[in-house]
């Protein structure tokens, strides 16, 4: 397990966006999560899973370009490598948990941009058609006074 879970991670650590993860068990292996835990979060939290047949059996794939925001969005916290003794990090280190951060916060910035443009785009849509209906009331009315006049 040890083994394929070096090779994977070295793999998709210089992998194309387009890369796929073909089982629970390389999912698991990608997010350091156990192989169970993997088809949970597909029920529970809607992991970016796609199944290959209609079955809950069928085989499963995922992309690796749709992980980082899904685990921005979903509120899973990736596990993070602590420095468990107390020596000093180097500064490259730190730069590059720093930018990860600022990633995951811009990432967190963006999906709740998206999901508040949506709700204003779905109130704007009810207020066009209220007004829409009004409108067309409004014609109704003015047109059986037309008639009515003429």
């Amino acid at each position: 397990m040890q083994e394929f879970q070096d090779t994977s991670k070295a793999n998709l650590n210089a992998a194309s966006p387009n890369l796929r993860l073909n089982s629970w068990k390389e999912i698991a292996c990608y997010l350091d999560r156990g192989v169970r835990t993997i088809p949970r979060w597909d029920q529970e939290l809607h992991l970016p899973v796609h199944r290959i047949g209609r079955s809950r059996r069928s085989p499963v794939y995922t992309l690796v370009s749709e992980l980082p925001f899904w685990l921005a969005t979903s509120g899973c916290t990736p596990v993070v490598e602590l420095n468990k003794t107390n020596t000093r990090v180097p500064q490259s280190r730190d730069r590059h948990h720093l930018l990860a951060l600022r990633l995951h916060e811009l990432t967190e910035r963006v999906a709740r941009n998206s999901v508040r443009h949506q709700r204003q785009a779905q109130a704007l849509e009810k207020q066009i058609n209220a007004l829409r209906s009004q409108m067309s009331s409004r014609r109704a009315v003015s047109d059986t006074s037309v008639s009515r006049g003429s």
